[in-house]
């Protein structure tokens, strides 16, 4: 992984984080991915732990180590090919691709669904 990228995935969690940068959070996590960790007593137990579940929510890979939480560059790694790489691909490979929900081609437009029978039997045996 080339410097470049680290620093993409580095600004890419700061402003997904959605921290003012004038926080305590946002400097801390800044803290954190310029030095690969970030110990306890720096800003506090609870407040580590909430900065921990900010990573969870983004989906990064963090490890726990005695005394507080470390990123490594294969952490950083993982999520520059699995989620930010990812969506890009994504969204090139299926631009006109649109999502649907069960299989309207089975049933024409005057056949009932499966789920229109079970209603309408219930109703018949009332």
């Amino acid at each position: 992984m080339t410097a470049e990228q680290e620093l993409e995935v580095n600004a890419y969690v700061l402003a997904s984080s959605r921290l003012r940068a004038s926080s305590r959070g946002y400097k801390a996590l800044k803290t954190l991915f310029e030095h690969g960790n970030l110990l306890y007593w720096c800003i506090g137990k609870d407040d580590t732990l909430e900065l921990a579940k900010i990573l969870i929510h983004l989906k990064f890979r963090y490890s726990h180590v005695s005394g507080g939480l470390q990123v490594l560059s294969e952490h950083k790694r993982d999520f520059y090919y699995l989620v930010m790489h990812r969506k890009t691909v994504r969204n090139q490979q299926y631009k006109n691709t649109q999502l649907s929900v069960g299989k309207p081609d089975r049933y024409g437009d005057d056949k009932p669904g499966w789920a229109q029978q079970i209603l309408a039997n219930k109703e018949l045996h009332k």
